[in-house]
């Protein structure tokens, strides 16, 4: 979120803003100060200028908001802090944002000596300020100061409480902004003014009186059945209690019996004035003949004295409603304990707010006891996110039991999620009324970012058939709470032709270690797909994998790595877990221990190979001990690396013959192997040009290689020099609005590399244990390239930024001498370890087009000096007009398997209900289609429904599927999930 950009200054209009108005083509002036939609003018600075006269209203204010609090402050300034839906009404000017800080003084005018109200106001989330003139400004934060009126000041709210909020986060961060911007300073650059941190403890203050409040129209006395005293309370009644154990409570009832308190009571009643708008401030009527100034004050009237000056607990009903900061509760009948903190609420409904996801939880239950301030006990209950009686789904228990554990003042500050503890007995899972899974026993943790079950997912294709994948939080379901650092996942399956599957997923994290398990197993009785050339038939039908890594950090800077890896067969992976096949970590056995300190490194790896399908080195072990840029002969760099111990290859058992240069028929045997590697390097510094001559000398010994008897020693040198330049030029005189330019910078760094290798032997006469040990030869090389940067200024005000308009990248790289030419990939320079090169001639470049902030082109190619051809070459479009619509458009051609292909996608929003999306990619030569991917989504009140179709030639899958989902729960969705991020931006996805 960006801190507080403007300041506005109220106020009537002027020609000075009609003339900044009419200065910008896209910059928007707003009466009240200074132009917006992110900051001033480029031409001017207006943050310490006046731009307007302040001027002071007839017009009265009213402020909305669902939760207020209101108190004084010493000097007598009134604030109130506004929590949700705020909206302020001055005449025809308004001021909305999602929270807000308002503070309130009074001053008088000469020589009238009228008195006035004089406002600022801190707009916190969603900022809008709404001119008369029909000029909108907006932003995540804004100030706007000098809000004067003479008319009256009139607060109207869900739910208020007379305490201060001080300590809030989102109150520290108004007053931080508010006090950098009056000083003139940056809030965004300086951190002068310190602020309480989310979590972090305030000041210790003794446990506040607690407070009962109350406005009661009228009462008359009744006696009960036992003769006790009672006063029954008609029309629309409100009690509050504050300083309490559980923060602020408010109930409001259409009718309320008052049972007097037992004679001791602590709690302190006040009645309140006002009604649905309460009024804080009155327009002056004169001075008090008494000498006061005529502010407002608590007054006692004829229902106070008809109330007890204690009360013990008070009975409701009709319409009623308890609410405890973002927490509603309605219901028919309500007794509440005020000396207690104690409730029975029948035929309840209660609300909660999530405001990481911005939708709501329902809770309907029979009966709903709270035991405590912080305690709460349901029977019968229903939760769903769905408003209405009969929700389209819902989850329910015989019983509930919560413990509220949420930081006091977190609903207002945002600052701290909602958390506690909870047990529910006899959960069901409930769509359309209908139950569809149940579970005897759930006890946990609960917290707003987290349901209780992860995901839940009904689908189908014809690889797998119609399946159900579920994942839940494993310790909620074993009844237990989930120790500190713990996060698990119970994995449940069922795919009707392959088969039912479990597993668990687990990360943990603490101070000294983290580590991470995955397993999955499965009873498969179908056939993989993964291509027409593929053996695709299992080699058992009880298929699963397991894998464990940890991590122990150590004293004296040492730490210790162990990872152990079972997978059942070599397709099972790349069927279940693709993504992780694709570009996950390797599967491997090993104990990894380390020591990184300063330059210097010492290792030690042991590993074992326990997958006969996979090539891999066994380590047996290998020590190794690296230094990094070493200066005892400065001005000379030096780098050392070396490792000593045993190797041993172990190819894919499935191969007849190894591509490893090394017949497959038999394991490779153990090789005792050492290997020092030494460099240098001379930094120099000539005008423009940084130049890096350097030289590597290194030493190989293996007791044992293939294609000859006896041991085999391997010198190898290399030497060459590194070298870059940077050149820029400022171009005043280019600007376009049609191109959005604002002044030229260009950039040019032209760099290059070159050197030559010697070796003693050649890389295909070494068993190939390590990449960039074993796989190096002596041959040389060079590389130049030429990288180009454009840029230009865009944007307005503080929103003023550099951007990179158009970067232009081009490399050429050229190899020659024993040469072991890569037939199967684009030709690569390395120039720090130019022996790890890829040895392929070849001339490269990329381009990217900033058009605007939402609009880029992208483009890149290879060609391929060795045959004289495009080894690939793409481009692209991607376009950005949100929140309606977003597209992106590509060509790309890839020559080592000749294809050409053309594709891309859009999401568009038809309207607020209505959304399509499509992928597609097409295979150019044949004029088929690879991929096609077409889903439409419809928003019901709460709920998402998509209609997905899918067609995948290259996997050969055909797919038609229904999706819904929650609102604010994607990880629901019944049916393909992979389109309903849709459903919140209209952002380009994968």
């Amino acid at each position: 979120m960006r801190s507080l950009r403007k300041r506005f200054q109220s106020g009537g209009g002027s020609p000075a803003a009609d003339r900044s108005c009419a200065r910008g083509v896209a910059a928007v002036c707003v009466l009240l100060a200074a132009p917006l939609l992110g900051g001033a003018l480029a031409a001017q600075d207006f943050d310490d200028e006046l731009l307007l006269p302040t001027a002071i209203s007839e017009s009265d204010i009213e402020m909305r908001g669902r939760y207020a609090h209101q108190w004084k402050q010493a000097d007598g300034t009134l604030v109130l802090l506004f929590q949700g839906d705020f909206r302020l009404d001055a005449g025809d000017r308004r001021l909305i944002a999602r929270d807000a800080v308002v503070w309130i003084n009074s001053g008088r005018t000469d020589p009238a000596n009228r008195r006035f109200w004089d406002l600022t106001v801190y707009l916190w989330g969603d900022a809008e300020v709404h001119e008369p003139a029909g000029t909108i400004t907006t932003d995540d934060r804004l100030l706007v100061s000098n809000l004067r009126t003479f008319g009256r000041l009139v607060k109207f709210h869900d739910a208020h409480a007379p305490e201060s909020m001080e300590e809030s986060v989102l109150y520290q961060e108004a007053l931080r902004e508010r006090t950098l911007i009056e000083s003139g300073r940056d809030p965004d650059a300086d951190p002068s003014l310190e602020v309480s941190k989310p979590g972090q403890a305030g000041p210790r203050t003794d446990r506040p009186q607690r407070v009962i409040s109350y406005r009661i129209p009228f009462t008359e006395p009744a006696t009960t059945p036992s003769g006790e005293t009672v006063q029954v309370a008609r029309g629309r009644v409100y009690f509050s209690q504050s300083g309490g154990s559980g923060g602020l409570i408010e109930i409001q009832a259409d009718n309320a019996v008052v049972f007097p308190a037992t004679s001791g009571s602590d709690i302190l009643l006040r009645e309140e004035v006002g009604g649905e708008g309460d009024v804080i401030g009155e327009p002056d009527r004169g001075q008090d003949p008494q000498g006061r100034d005529p502010e407002q004050e608590p007054r006692e009237s004829d229902v106070s004295s008809r109330i007890s000056r204690q009360i013990r607990g008070v009975y409701l009903e009709g319409d009623v409603v308890l609410s405890a900061g973002s927490r509603f509760v309605r219901a028919d009948r309500l007794y509440y304990d005020f000396e207690n903190e104690r409730a029975l609420i029948l035929d309840a409904v209660l609300r909660v707010e999530i405001p990481q996801r911005g939708i709501p939880i329902y809770i309907r239950a029979d009966e709903i006891r709270q035991l405590s301030a912080t305690e709460y006990l349901a029977d019968s209950a229903r939760l769903t996110t769905s408003e209405f009686y009969t929700p389209h789904y819902h989850i329910g228990a015989e019983r509930v039991y919560i413990h509220d554990k949420t930081q006091r003042g977190a609903a207002v500050t945002g600052g701290a999620e909602i958390q506690g503890e909870y047990e529910m007995r006899n959960l069901t899972l409930n769509v359309g009324g209908l139950p569809i899974a149940w579970w005897p026993y759930s006890r946990g943790e609960f917290r707003t970012s987290e349901t209780a079950m992860r995901s839940f997912r009904i689908g189908y294709s014809d690889d797998f058939g119609a399946g159900v994948e579920t994942r839940w939080h494993l310790f909620n379901l074993l009844g237990a709470p989930s120790p500190p650092g713990f996060d698990s996942t119970l994995r449940l399956d069922y795919f009707n032709e392959r088969g039912p599957a479990v597993g668990v997923n687990l990360d943990y994290e603490f101070d000294d270690s983290f580590g991470l398990l995955r397993s999955y197993f499965i009873h498969d009785d179908g056939e993989d797909n993964l291509g027409r050339f593929r053996d695709n038939t299992p080699d058992t039908s009880e298929r699963g994998r397991f894998t464990l890594r940890h991590r122990q950090y150590l004293p004296r800077d040492w730490q210790l790595t162990f990872e152990i890896s079972y997978i059942s067969d070599p397709n099972f992976l790349e069927e279940y877990e693709e993504s992780e096949f694709d570009e996950g970590k390797e599967q491997e056995t090993l104990i990894y221990l380390k020591r990184a300190r300063g330059t210097e490194a010492i290792t030690f790896l042991a590993n074992w190979r326990l997958l006969d399908f996979v090539t891999q080195t066994e380590h047996l072990p290998d020590l190794g001990y690296r230094r990094i840029g070493d200066t005892w002969f400065d001005p000379i760099v030096l780098y050392h690396e070396s490792r000593l111990g045993v190797v041993r290859m172990r190819p894919d058992d499935r191969r007849f013959f190894n591509p490893f240069r090394r017949d497959n028929t038999r394991q490779t045997d153990s090789v005792f192997r050492t290997d020092v590697r030494e460099e240098a390097e001379l930094p120099l510094k000539l005008g423009p040009l940084n130049l890096v001559p350097f030289a590597t000398v290194r030493g190989s010994f293996w007791d044992s290689a293939p294609h000859r008897d006896g041991s085999l020693w391997r010198g190898f040198a290399s030497y060459g020099a590194r070298g870059s330049m940077q050149f820029s030029r400022v171009f005043d005189e280019v600007k376009s609005q049609l191109l959005d330019i604002d002044r030229i910078r260009h950039i040019i760094r032209p760099d290059f590399a070159a050197w030559w290798a010697h070796s003693s032997a050649r890389s295909t006469r070494i068993t190939p244990f390590d990449e960039g040990v074993e796989t190096i030869d002596g041959f040389y090389g060079g590389m130049i390239g030429l990288r180009q940067t454009w840029q230009t200024k865009r944007g307005v005000g503080d929103n003023r930024r550099t951007v990179d308009l158009l970067t232009l990248n081009l490399e050429a790289g050229f190899f020659g001498g024993d040469v072991q030419v890569n037939e199967i990939s684009n030709g690569y320079v390395n120039p720090i370890r130019p022996e790890d090169s890829r040895t392929r001639n070849y001339f490269a470049g990329d381009l990217i087009y900033r058009m605007s902030d939402t609009t880029s082109l992208l483009y890149d190619f290879n060609f391929d000096l060795n045959d004289g051809s495009y080894d690939q070459h793409n481009v692209s479009l991607a376009i950005e007009r949100l929140p309606r619509l977003a597209y992106v458009f590509g060509v790309r051609h890839a020559g080592d398997i000749d294809m050409n292909l053309v594709g891309g996608g859009f999401n568009y929003k038809l309207t607020e209900k209505h959304i399509i999306a499509a992928r597609s990619w097409f295979d150019i030569d044949t004029g088929q289609a690879g991929e096609v991917a077409l889903t439409y989504i419809k928003k019901l009140p709460r709920w998402y429904v998509g209609f997905n179709f899918e067609y995948d030639q290259v996997d050969d899958d055909f797919s038609l599927s229904f999706s819904f989902w929650p609102e604010g729960v994607p990880e629901w969705a019944l049916g393909s999930r992979r389109f309903t991020g849709v459903s919140t931006t209209t952002g380009i996805r994968p």
